[in-house]
């Protein structure tokens, strides 16, 4: 009994010591690159070995003793010169399903090698040197449950299976690419007889003799004689127009569901005439292969000729993709009314005519991205009734009005292009569910507004990298949307927001799940700015230049939120209460007491943080720099009470002091410098806000002002008015000026000449004096000025008191006492330095155009004239 449990142990040591260089998980055993020469003893449980990139040389009946229950062994990329597979070697291996053996330099299979692998389905022998002999000879002929067989890149040159392949009736994938083979024959392919393949790949075989001019094509008979495919892929084969022609003439009658035949070298190219482009005899020997998908992708097409794809009448996609196509012929898509898909992706095209899709009427799928479309001709895409998707990404469009509607269309990406208005997009696409706009030249957040007022069901907006930077909607967000998705990511938002305009353009988006506002410039999020997005679950504010959050920023709903990449230095934990997941990273936060709330919220809380919490980095202070805040303590934040109160005490006396020392100051600087300060800051605002002087506008009159003054007083009017006001007295005056010495015509009746100058004049400014009130003619004069005020509803006459005149004098003339009750009145300053203030006003008054209300109830009153 004992030597059995010692037995038992010995054999228990011996399997995990045999293991040890591999990692065993459950039943699999992974002993990649342990630089093993032999397979190690592994647990019989084991159902799955990988063995790749090791040393071993050699495999026989022994190698695998103990692991009978095996499915999966891979065994490639040994790095020994040469795999010897000896007879017998998967003889007990009955459940072995999967079988690699490729990438090995060099494979030597002994005959019966396979022998047992009874229901192996997957069988890799690529990249090991091979030759036709593999597909000739009885090496596979036990396999008899194989589906897929891949001898990709070995030195088969001719491709002439046994047949016993016939025998494979589960076989369904053959790769037999990139192997280099002169030519494929009907007498060739016997072996595969009958066989309808998942998958047959013919790519990269060069097939050199059927390149040939002297060919003999009629005794190579038809390659694929009853053999039907559902992919056949026949492409870096180098063949051109001509050759594709004969080679698909050969094979008519062939059953191909989808055709591969990309990377070849048909069509002419850009710039080259010894070339032709596939025309509608290319494809004829296809007629009746019933092709649904075909595959000419990275050919060199040049045009699309008349009626090229005739052929292809159960055609339902064609990938035209990465060629160098620039024309498309009249009628170039005839017979293809069973067409759902069309790549035309990184062709050449400059311009689209109207005809260029016609005889398309059941096309739902349209790529035209990454050309170089700048030009529609009328009506573009018209007969297109069935188009749902359109993709112009990546070329130059810059107008949209001219395109033909397509009523069914859903999605539109126009990314990439060189739009800088959405004229016409709800013509051309009004149903449409997402439209893409990302990279164009658009500048006003407005345009928004004009995409949901005119496309009512969309739901996916793509704006991103615009520079948006203007907004001024020609009419309101629409009540109803059905948006769900915006991006609105590398734009300027924050100059439109920093001036308070469209604050509400998201207040109607009550459906909205995504939003992304990341790359915005923001320094601040404006207030309730997000108010109404009561469904909102994702939003991305990262990579802006916020310092810190509003309360009660962000929607309720709101469940995922980054933040990364900001400035926020001590964020308000109460500001995440709804967030599920939360990307802080990247803030520069300041590590003080202020901080300590967040602190406690970041090492409690159930959110989980995209970015880790060790990632949370100190900025501030320099002691703290490069700490991660879940490091620091509370206890540096607790302070003595009465020590804080009197620092607050100190701050709050120098405070009030500096205020009250600096209120007394400038008091007393106003006091006694007012007039060099207002001298100072006429010439500043002069020459920041309001530029150049403002000049009298021109509206007909001939005076800019009449200056009715008593004779006496001339030799003061003229040093303080007329030297001041008067064009004619200095060229930087502004103003034209009347006055009785210089403008009255001697002999004219003098009251007529009061009146001209009154109505001539734009206004009449009154110099009220002592003189002026024992003037008869002046007091006529102010009457005059108001009566005109009274006819015209706008204030004409503008008085100026001069010297020290008793209340009771003024009130004594009843003109004058009610202009000075109702009105306002200049007064000549006593003190010099109001001098400059003065003037200011002054010239104000005469440029300065005011109504005057109209006054119900009117007071006539007798004007007497004083006649010489």
């Amino acid at each position: 009994m004992w030597s059995h449990l010692v037995l038992a142990l010995v054999i228990c040591l011996m399997e995990k010591e045999s293991a040890s260089g591999c990692l065993i998980n459950g039943r699999w055993a992974f002993c990649v690159g342990e630089s093993l020469y032999h397979i190690p003893l592994l647990p019989a449980s084991i159902t799955a070995v990988d063995l790749s990139v090791n040393y071993i040389s050699e495999l026989n009946e022994t190698s695998l003793l103990g692991l009978e229950g095996l499915e999966e062994l891979y065994i490639g990329s040994q790095k020994t010169n040469i795999l010897k597979v000896r007879a017998g070697t998967f003889r007990r291996l009955s459940s072995l399903k999967i079988l690699d053996l490729g990438d090995n330099k060099l494979l030597v299979l002994e005959p019966h090698a396979f022998m047992g692998l009874v229901r192996l389905q997957y069988l890799s022998l690529m990249h090991n040197g091979l030759n036709e002999s593999i597909l000739e000879d009885q090496y596979l002929q036990p396999l008899l449950s194989l589906e897929s067989l891949n001898l990709y890149g070995n030195q088969i040159h001719k491709i002439q299976p046994g047949l016993f392949f016939q025998d494979m009736r589960k076989l369904k994938i053959v790769d037999l690419s990139l192997n280099r083979v002169g030519s494929i024959c009907e007498q060739d392919l016997r072996g595969f007889q009958d066989k309808h393949f998942q998958l047959l790949k013919l790519s990269s075989l060069q097939l050199n003799d059927m390149s040939l001019p002297n060919f003999d094509w009629r005794s190579c008979g038809s390659p694929l004689r009853s053999l039907s495919f559902t992919e056949l892929d026949f492409s870096s084969n180098g063949m051109t127009v001509e050759n594709a022609r004969l080679f698909f003439t050969a094979v008519a009658g062939t059953k191909i569901d989808n055709l591969i035949f990309s990377s070849n070298i048909m069509g002419r190219s850009f710039g080259h005439q010894n070339l032709n482009d596939p025309d509608n005899e290319t494809f004829s020997g296809l007629n009746d292969s019933s092709v649904k998908s075909l595959d000419l992708s990275r050919n060199s097409i040049f045009s699309l000729e008349f009626s090229v794809f005739h052929a292809f009448g159960e055609a339902e996609r064609i990938t035209l993709a990465n060629n160098k196509i620039n024309q498309i012929e009249r009628n170039a898509f005839l017979g293809l009314e069973n067409l759902r898909h069309l790549n035309l992706s990184y062709n050449l095209m400059g311009e689209i005519y109207d005809y260029a899709f016609d005889n398309l009427p059941g096309l739902i799928q349209l790529d035209l991205s990454y050309n170089h479309i700048g030009a529609f001709a009328y009506r573009s895409f018209k007969g297109l009734v069935n188009l749902r998707i359109l993709n112009l990404t990546g070329n130059m469009v810059n107008t949209l009005h001219i395109l033909a509607p397509i009523s069914s269309l859903q999605l539109i990406s126009l990314a990439d292009n060189k739009l800088t208005s959405l004229y016409g997009l709800s013509d051309f696409s009004k149903n449409s569910l997402l439209i893409d706009l990302e990279q164009n030249r658009l500048r006003r957040l407005s345009d928004l507004y004009s995409i949901l007022n005119t496309i009512p069901y969309v739901q996916i907006i793509l704006l991103g990298s615009n520079m948006l930077s203007s907004c001024e909607p020609e009419q309101p967000m629409p009540a109803e949307n059905n948006l769900l998705y915006l991006d609105l990511q590398n734009n300027a938002l924050q100059t439109v927001w920093e001036y308070g305009a469209c604050i509400d353009v998201f207040h109607t988006f009550d459906k909205l799940l995504y939003l992304y506002l990341n790359h915005n410039l923001l320094r601040s999020l404006p207030s309730r700015v997000f108010e109404g997005l009561t469904s909102l679950r994702e939003m991305n504010l990262s990579f802006n230049f916020l310092t810190y959050l509003p309360q009660n920023a962000f929607p309720k709903s709101l469940k995922s939120l980054d933040l990364s990449h900001n400035i926020l230095s001590s964020p308000d934990p109460r500001s995440f209460q709804s967030i599920i997941f939360l990307d802080l990273g990247m803030n520069r936060f300041i590590c003080d007491c202020n901080l300590m709330d967040f602190l406690l919220w970041v090492n409690h809380t159930n959110v989980t943080f995209l970015s880790p919490k060790e990632e949370l980095i100190c900025e501030y202070p320099k002691e703290l720099l490069g700490y991660s805040i879940i490091d620091l303590t509370a206890d540096s934040c607790e302070y003595d009470e009465e020590e804080w109160m009197s620092e607050i005490r100190f701050c709050l006396f120098v405070g009030f002091s500096t205020v009250l020392i600096c209120f007394i100051m400038s008091a007393i600087i106003y006091t006694h410098y007012r007039g060099e300060l207002f001298a100072v800051y006429k010439k500043v605002t002069a020459r920041v806000l309001e530029g150049h002087q403002k000049t009298p506008a021109e509206d007909g009159s001939k005076y800019d002002a009449y200056l009715c003054f008593s004779n006496n007083d001339f030799k003061w009017v003229e040093t303080a008015l007329l030297k001041k006001l008067d064009s004619q007295f200095s060229d930087r005056n502004p103003f034209r000026c009347c006055f009785e010495a210089r403008d009255f015509i001697p002999g004219e009746d003098y009251i007529s000449s009061i009146r001209d100058a009154i109505w001539y004049s734009k206004k009449t400014v009154c110099v009220v004096s002592k003189e002026f009130l024992k003037d008869g003619w002046c007091i006529e004069a102010f009457k005059l000025a108001e009566s005109r005020t009274l006819q015209e509803l706008r204030d004409v006459l503008i008085m100026i008191i001069v010297g020290s005149i008793p209340p009771f004098k003024l009130m004594k003339h009843e003109t004058i006492r009610t202009y000075i009750q109702k009105k306002v009145y200049l007064e000549w300053p006593e003190d010099m330095q109001d001098i400059e203030w003065f003037y200011d006003k002054l010239i104000a008054r005469i440029l300065k155009e005011e109504k005057v209300e109209k006054n119900n109830t009117v007071e006539f009153q007798n004007i007497s004239f004083i006649v010489n």
